[in-house]
C-alpha cells in the first residue's frame, strides 16, 4: 500500500491500521496555529527508542500479531530525534511504511540520500509561493514564528530533498492554510507542481472549542470558497490537477483529501498518552495501562466516530453526496465544538454549490 492512498480511503471498514508517533517535542519553530504551540507543548521531552518500539509491539499485540500499515513520525522536529535511523530501520524491517513530517531546516544531503534509498515518505512545509520574493520570505518567517534566515534555511531544505532524488509521491510540502497566506495558495501549488513536489493543503484543526480567536488565524468557509473559485479560474489556463475541477475534487480537511486517521489511527505522545490524532485534546489511554491500545481504540470517542453515518451526522455533512469519501471533515475540530455527531461547518462546498445554482 502507498501511504498516499490514505487520503482517499475514508470509507473502508474501521480498524486500527495507522500510527502517529510524537517522537520528540524539540522544535526550532513556533508556528502560529500549530497545535503544539497552542498547547505550550514544545521542548518538553522525547521518546526513547525502546518506548517508540514498545508502541509498535502494543499495536501488534492488539491486532493479533499483525503490524500497523504506516507510522507517521512527527514532533516537534523528528530530524532532531537521535534515534531516528534505528527506528526507521525497525519500521522497515516490520513492513511498516514510515512517513516523516519535518520543517527541513536540519536536513543534510547525506541524510536525505539515506532516506531516499529507503523510500521513506517526506512531508515538508511551505506557506508561500515565491521564495525569491523578499516580502514572501518575511511572511514565511512570520508563519513559522522565526526570523528570515530560518525561513531561507527551510527553503534550502526543499532543494536538499530534490537533489537527493525526492519527487511526488515520496515528497510533498504541507501548507497549513491560514488567512495570511490564502492569496498565495495558487502560486504555492504552481511552485510545487513545477518541481514534481506533491501538494498537501490542510485546514487548521482545533481540538479546543472554536472561538472568534480561531478565525483570526484560520480562514472562514466563505474565504475558502473564494479560494476554490480562484483555483477554478486558473484551471482555464493550466492543466495542474488542483486547478482542474477543484469543486468536484473538494474533500475536507485537506481540501483535496479526507482525514485518514479518525477511525483508523492512534496518536502516541511523548508523555505516554494516547489520543485519536494530533488535533484531538482527549486522552484515551496511557501506554502504561494494562491494555492501552484496546482502551484507546475502543474508547467512547473512537466508538462514536465509528458509529457516524450519513443518517446520524449533522449538517452540512448529512445531506452531502461525498459522505463516503469525506465522512465529516476533521472530527477532532467538530468534537471541540461540543457535538461528536455534528457536521463539519467549516466546509466551503455548500457555499460553492449555492452560488452555482
Amino acid at each position: 500500500m502507498s501511504v498516499d492512498t490514505r487520503y482517499s480511503d475514508a470509507g473502508r471498514d474501521a480498524e486500527l491500521r495507522f500510527g502517529i508517533s510524537e517522537v520528540t517535542t524539540q522544535c526550532p519553530f513556533r508556528c502560529p496555529g500549530c497545535y503544539m504551540v497552542r498547547r505550550n507543548a514544545l521542548n518538553d521531552g522525547a521518546m526513547t527508542l525502546e518506548e517508540a518500539i514498545r508502541v509498535l509491539d502494543l499495536c501488534k499485540q492488539y491486532k493479533g500479531g499483525e503490524e500497523l500499515e504506516t507510522m507517521d513520525i512527527l514532533g516537534g522536529e523528528p530530524l532532531l530525534w537521535p534515534h531516528l535511523k534505528p527506528y526507521l530501520s525497525e519500521l522497515l524491517r516490520r513492513g511498516i511504511l514510515p512517513w516523516i513530517f519535518t520543517n527541513m531546516v536540519t536536513i543534510t544531503p547525506e541524510m536525505a540520500c539515506w532516506l531516499f534509498e529507503r523510500r521513506v515518505h517526506i512531508t515538508g512545509k511551505l506557506n508561500i509561493a515565491d521564495p525569491g520574493d523578499p516580502e514572501q520570505i518575511r511572511l514565511q518567517a512570520e508563519m513559522i514564528g522565526r526570523d528570515e534566515d530560518m525561513a531561507r534555511r527551510m527553503i534550502e531544505g526543499i532543494q536538499v530533498f530534490l537533489d537527493a532524488g525526492y519527487r511526488d509521491p515520496l515528497f510533498r510540502l504541507q501548507n497549513l492554510v491560514r488567512k495570511k497566506n490564502l492569496r498565495l495558495i495558487p502560486g504555492y501549488i504552481e511552485f510545487c507542481r513545477s518541481r514534481g513536489i506533491g501538494v498537501d493543503l490542510e485546514l487548521m484543526g482545533s481540538g479546543e472549542p472554536i472561538s472568534p480567536e480561531y478565525f483570526v488565524v484560520a480562514p472562514t468557509a466563505q474565504e475558502l470558497a473564494d479560494l476554490i473559485r480562484e483555483l477554478k479560474k486558473r484551471g482555464e489556463q493550466t492543466a495542474i490537477p488542483e486547478f482542474c475541477d477543484p469543486v468536484g475534487k473538494l474533500l475536507m480537511p485537506h481540501v483535496f483529501g479526507s482525514c485518514p486517521f479518525y477511525d483508523k489511527g492512534l496518536y502516541f505522545a511523548v508523555d505516554g498518552h494516547i489520543r485519536s490524532c494530533s488535533n484531538s485534546t482527549v486522552k484515551l489511554a496511557h501506554v502504561s495501562d494494562a491494555d492501552p491500545i484496546r482502551a484507546a481504540y475502543e474508547s467512547p470517542l473512537i466508538c462514536a466516530r465509528k458509529a457516524l453515518t450519513k443518517q446520524t451526522v449533522g449538517q452540512p455533512c448529512g445531506s452531502c453526496d461525498r459522505w463516503d469519501k469525506c465522512r465529516g471533515g476533521c472530527r477532532a475540530t467538530v468534537e471541540g465544538m461540543g457535538d461528536p455527531f455534528g457536521g463539519y461547518t467549516l466546509c466551503p462546498l455548500p457555499l460553492l454549490r449555492k452560488s452555482s445554482e
